[in-house]
């Protein structure tokens, strides 16, 4: 108590001397915001009172609506903030996409600027050949492994020698 009273008269001489200097300014401020709010309870709040006592019954009456009304606003957030991830995360893998091709563009210009157009078209012959051969490869090896299988299912519920039937049990 002792620090209170010791404080209140520094309070009021504070309040006076920093106040009054801009009480020109703080008063039309003041005023305006009277105003408004007169103005709004005068003319607007009658119209908004009835509409606000609905809805205010409405959620009290039946919780499970508020509820209903508060999981619509919880996914309606969520999907937006995955959305934002969503676009984000795209950004990002379209902008390294554009640099890599940017890269193979310019270390492509750089390779036939050093080895040359002759040697360059060269070297691309060489390269398209080796990868259409690997593409063949890769076929022939795919074909095989899928009539591996075709055949797998073929003979997958017929009996072995020893009377079981194939796949059932370990």
């Amino acid at each position: 108590m002792d620090i209170l009273q010791d404080y209140l008269p520094l309070a009021h001489h504070l309040y006076n001397t920093y106040y009054t200097p801009y009480s020109a300014y703080l008063i039309p401020l003041q005023r305006n915001i009277l105003l408004t709010q007169a103005y709004f309870y005068a003319y607007i709040f009658p119209y908004l009172w009835p509409a606000y006592k609905f809805f205010s019954s409405l959620l009290t009456e039946q919780p499970s609506f508020l509820t209903l009304l508060l999981l619509a606003l919880v996914l309606f957030i969520s999907l937006k903030a995955l959305d934002m991830m969503r676009r984000t995360i795209i950004y990002w893998i379209s902008l390294a996409v554009k640099l890599m091709m940017w890269g193979a563009i310019v270390g492509a210009g750089v390779y036939v600027y050093y080895r040359g157009v002759e040697e360059s078209v060269q070297d691309a012959g060489w390269l398209l050949g080796m990868l259409s051969g690997l593409e063949s490869e890769g076929k022939r090896e795919g074909y095989r492994r899928a009539s591996g299988r075709q055949r797998e299912a073929r003979n997958f519920g017929k009996r072995t020698p020893r009377g079981r039937t194939r796949g059932a049990g370990w």
